[in-house]
């Protein structure tokens, strides 16, 4: 009997634990565009719904295990339009490693538009939890970013850029190898 339960318990622990991190096969299959690039296909943000224009988008940490670190050369993703952003002085230590997330989306530059500010905690007027480390209100009415609160600040940023024209994904935990994956709710440190 006490095998039985043990082997029970440790079958059911393996399977959530693959359950937990396994990425989802929603995004497996991509159509290609005409230069041969994967064309990934996320719910955008209702653009013709004025209903999200206010809308917060709150990004939680969470997890002790270390993100994987950014590639080398970002994909610079396609987006369904040009936006623009530019870094508040609270941001000045972080310039570059923003700089890095937001070249994950073509036709982002950096020089008007979306104001990008920096906090030294946790996002508390965001909503969403209590380990809120990202925010983006409005589709880029205003971004602010705790980057002292994740181990990939990168990917953080170029989260919260993918708000401007994208909801979460169902990915779990945020990474590099799409956008999909970069639009997950949760940056697991």
């Amino acid at each position: 009997m006490t095998k039985r339960f043990f082997r029970t318990s440790a079958v059911v622990a393996v399977a959530s634990a693959i359950a937990m991190f396994a990425a989802p096969s929603t995004y497996a299959a991509y159509p290609a565009n005409e230069e041969g690039r994967a064309v990934v296909q996320l719910a955008q943000v209702g653009h013709d719904d004025d209903s999200h224009a206010t809308e917060a988008h709150p990004t939680e940490a969470i997890g002790k295990r270390k993100a994987a670190p950014a590639p080398t050369r970002l994909a610079g993703w396609d987006t369904p339009t040009a936006r623009s952003y530019y870094l508040t002085s609270s941001c000045r230590n972080w310039a570059s490693t923003i700089r890095q997330g937001a070249a994950a989306w073509n036709r982002l530059t950096e020089g008007g538009g979306t104001p990008v500010e920096c906090r030294n905690g946790y996002i508390t007027d965001c909503g969403g939890g209590t380990r809120v480390v990202g925010c983006n209100w409005g589709r880029g009415q205003r971004i602010a970013l705790y980057m002292g609160g994740v181990t990939d600040g990168a990917l953080l940023a170029a989260h919260e850029f993918g708000h401007d024209w994208y909801g979460h994904s169902t990915y779990r935990c945020a990474g590099w190898s799409s956008p999909a994956h970069v639009m997950a709710p949760s940056i697991c440190n």
